[in-house]
């Protein structure tokens, strides 16, 4: 191919293409389990995470709620993905050999949020109530996944009525139950510029000057962080006994809010309820959500029952949690 400007716009052109086929194709999550918030700075602060209110018989002057201040910050990153493309290729219409890599690079586009977004995950069950360089710290000060969240009214004695939820006491692979039906959910991805398609295309440009390449890329700029813990669960008991699930659910529901009341977990409709699980737990999870009869504790060792969770979730395999 004759390396000239209008050759080079319809070969690019054509990677563009290529790029969107590979975009279109993976699954992905983020956006279903986690709140998709825009940043206009380089960080955003959320200092209404946490704050819960309480309704009251209106008598008298209206009473100002004391609500604890916090402030959750995420920064924003920058992330780039890019590859070279010989101008000897070009020349010797060989360019089709980056075909595949140029697709890769969409499909590693559409799921770069996931990745960031279950790799927090995987982080914040293996730094559990530390403060190692990969713990993952929520708005309360403590590790997402924890023991000892605060919950009560504000002062001296409120840490004293710590609440869980998390449970350490299985031996296998961690699961994750996840109410994304409010308008904060348990995950947050900030974006603060969408990924987007660079190239470098001109005869004169200075990589093709030096090294003979041309490049095509995408960069981006985003993070992920945290945002109710109330609503997710974290387990790493048995999964193939419907008892343990059982128990994550009636666990979440025991959540109260500052104010005493039921916070409300797992109150979502079934589309909104998420169960994750890494590919190790696949089988077992399908069979809980998917199969009409179960047996184990709670029903007959010998004669199944009726699979009272069936549909009660949607499930998210990601091997990014392996």
């Amino acid at each position: 191919m004759e390396i000239s400007a209008a050759n080079l716009t319809a070969l690019f052109t054509g990677f563009d293409v290529i790029f969107q086929r590979g975009f279109e194709k993976p699954p992905s999550y983020y956006d279903k389990i986690a709140s998709v918030t825009r940043s206009s700075t380089r960080q955003t602060v959320y200092p209404w995470l946490g704050r819960t209110t309480q309704f009251r018989e209106w008598l008298g002057d209206r009473t100002l709620q004391a609500l604890e201040a916090h402030e959750y910050t995420i920064v924003n990153k920058a992330w780039e993905d890019t590859v070279e493309i010989d101008r000897n290729d070009i020349e010797d219409d060989q360019f089709g050999v980056y075909e595949p890599i140029i697709e890769q690079l969409g499909w590693d586009t559409k799921v770069h949020p996931d990745v960031l977004l279950f790799t927090m995950i995987k982080n914040a069950v293996a730094n559990i109530d530390t403060t190692g360089a990969n713990a993952v710290i929520g708005y309360d000060g403590k590790t997402f996944f924890s023991a000892e969240h605060p919950v009560g009214p504000m002062g001296a004695g409120r840490r004293q009525k710590a609440t869980a939820n998390v449970v350490t006491t299985g031996a296998g692979p961690y699961w994750f139950l996840l109410d994304a039906g409010r308008a904060i959910r348990p995950f947050i991805f900030q974006l603060r510029r969408e990924y987007a398609v660079t190239r470098m295309n001109t005869p004169t440009d200075e990589a093709v000057f030096n090294r003979h390449t041309f490049r095509y890329g995408v960069d981006g700029r985003a993070n992920v962080g945290v945002g109710l813990w109330q609503l997710g669960f974290a387990s790493n008991t048995d999964l193939s006994n419907p008892a343990n699930y059982g128990a994550a659910i009636a666990a979440m529901r025991s959540v109260k809010t500052d104010a005493g009341l039921p916070f409300g977990s797992w109150s979502s409709p079934e589309t909104a309820k998420f169960l994750l699980v890494p590919p190790a737990l696949e089988e077992g999870a399908r069979q809980l959500l998917n199969s009409e009869f179960m047996a184990g504790a709670g029903a007959s060792a010998t004669v199944p029952t009726t699979n009272i969770w069936r549909n009660s979730a949607q499930l998210v395999v990601s091997e990014y949690l392996a």
